[in-house]
């Protein structure tokens, strides 16, 4: 295809026919979108290109090989072949597609060498971020972004979706399979339209990944069901928790994410993995820890007296492999929406605490004091704990299992927005990507993954501060972080990305 933008033109067909309704978590995620609460979310590679293919020469061939990998993954993937139809509706379906034209949904970019590669990416993934869908009805929520310097070997790809269709663990998904789609052997046997740009896409009535309830049962208790339902939807006035984010209120517009993103070296990295283990936590509780001493630090107490995180859960893990409903579903391949919420609370007396000593050693802006080590490694054991619990529950009582629910999502969101924001951050990690070929007996100058980063837009009714860690095998760790512009100064969200590198590296040393 040209070296072009992404067109404002709808697919040339209508829509095939209507497929089933939405799930729960995917009509949360479509509801937010449509009232403008959420944007988009990504996972973008930087792939080494095979000596073949760099150069001028090379490129038509480059372009050709990347996209038909896109496509046979398109293919594979039914999720990616759908349409919103009624999206504003209290009852949305998904539809099928007849076609899908690349042109709206894959774009090249070429950077000349003066360019930082970082900032561009990092301008990139913002822009990405912020970007709408249009047509949901007639388009699939998702576009390809590939991004390469001219003289470089280095080749960004930058999945970008609207969450109504998959989760975060998706993206991972998504390039873990076009990393294995680029070093196939078979590609040239892809076709379906790329010479003309359209994708014809099977007419026979796609098997949609479906929603969890329909998969396993998600067992409620009466006494949870009741508490959670309340916390949920209580008004304003009864909402006077400790642990609730009231520094950053709610506001819906303007809406604007402010995205940042820092490295850290896989020496680093496997220190920090150390670490982890020898005070009985994972990476997942270390950002809590140091979340909560970087708030603390640059928060007071009329701000914030307590804090609440959040943990993003994969559900995946609970689910059977080819069930007898759907022998087909392969839920840890699949592309879909499994995944739940895990909250952390950390105690006024506590944050007093981590105050006291920063107080004495004014730590902020410098390395931590021992007294302050400890406690980050004490919260990160904790949230540790909460962890492995939620893991020995399974989908028992689980917020997912309350979404049936809720019979008009748009109604509940609206409602969300004049409520107080409930936390203040959220760890959202995809954990490691592996860039080991399946094949191993690929050539020296196969295609190899060498970074993964991941990305969300501002959510206005969620957690302040989104942090998202993710890494490649033997490669170094990016860490995200996302933010509504409007909420608090920017300066605070660069601090406390700032204060997480600065002790990450110090941790890792």
């Amino acid at each position: 295809m040209a070296d072009q933008k992404t067109t404002a033109q709808s697919e040339t067909s209508p829509p095939l026919k209507p497929l089933r309704k939405l799930g729960g978590n995917e009509a949360y995620q479509l509801a937010m979108y449509t009232l403008d609460q959420y944007r988009g979310t990504s996972v973008s590679c930087r792939y080494t290109i095979p000596a073949h293919l760099l150069g001028l020469h090379a490129r038509n061939e480059l372009k050709q090989i990347v996209e038909a990998a896109i496509v046979r993954l398109v293919l594979e993937h039914t999720i990616l072949q759908v349409g919103i139809l009624k999206a504003e509706s209290a009852k949305p379906k998904w539809t099928q597609l007849r076609n899908i034209d690349l042109r709206n949904h894959i774009q090249w970019q070429f950077i000349d060498d003066s360019t930082k590669f970082d900032d561009a990416s990092r301008e990139l993934t913002g822009v990405q971020l912020d970007t709408p869908f249009p047509d949901l009805e007639a388009r699939p929520g998702w576009r390809i972004i590939l991004l390469q310097k001219l003289s470089s070997h280095t080749l960004e790809i930058l999945f970008n979706w609207n969450h109504p269709h998959c989760d975060g663990i998706s993206g991972k998904v998504f390039q873990r399979h076009l990393f294995r789609s680029l070093n196939s052997t078979n590609l040239s046997t892809i076709d379906h339209g790329l010479n003309t740009g359209i994708i014809k896409l099977p007419e026979s009535v796609l098997q949609l990944p479906p929603p969890i309830d329909h998969i396993i049962p998600l067992p409620l208790e009466l006494k949870w069901t009741l508490s959670t339902i309340w916390e949920e939807n209580k008004p304003k006035i009864f909402c006077n928790s400790p642990y609730q984010a009231d520094w950053a209120p709610i506001i819906t517009s303007p809406y604007k994410t402010q995205f940042r993103a820092f490295t850290l070296d896989h020496g680093v990295l496997a220190k920090l993995l150390i670490a982890c283990r020898a005070n009985h936590t994972t990476l997942t509780g270390l950002f809590h820890g140091l979340a909560l001493v970087s708030l603390a630090s640059r928060l007071d107490k009329d701000a914030a007296s307590g804090f609440r995180g959040v943990t993003t859960v994969d559900l995946r893990r609970f689910l059977p492999r080819n069930p007898s409903k759907y022998p087909w579903l392969e839920p840890e391949e699949t592309m879909g929406n499994y995944v739940t919420q895990l909250n952390h609370e950390f105690d006024p007396p506590l944050v007093s605490q981590i105050r006291s000593f920063l107080i004495l050693k004014d730590a902020a802006n410098q390395s931590l004091s021992a007294e302050i080590i400890g406690l980050i490694w004490s919260a990160a054991t904790k949230v540790r704990g909460d962890i492995v619990k939620k893991l020995e529950t399974g989908v028992k009582n689980d917020i997912v299992g309350t979404l049936k629910f809720i019979t008009d999502w748009r109604s509940q969101m609206k409602q969300a927005t004049k409520r107080p924001r409930p936390a203040s951050w959220m760890i959202t990690g995809l954990g490691t990507l592996d860039s080991t070929p399946t094949d191993k007996s690929l050539p020296p100058n196969a295609w190899r993954l060498r970074r993964a980063q991941f990305a969300l837009s501002a959510e206005t009714t969620a957690a302040a501060i989104m942090i998202s860690p993710m890494s490649v095998t033997d490669e170094s760790l990016c860490v995200g972080g996302s933010w509504q512009d409007c909420i608090f100064d920017a300066t605070l969200g660069e601090g406390v990305m700032s204060d997480l590198e600065r002790w990450l590296q110090q941790l890792g040393a």
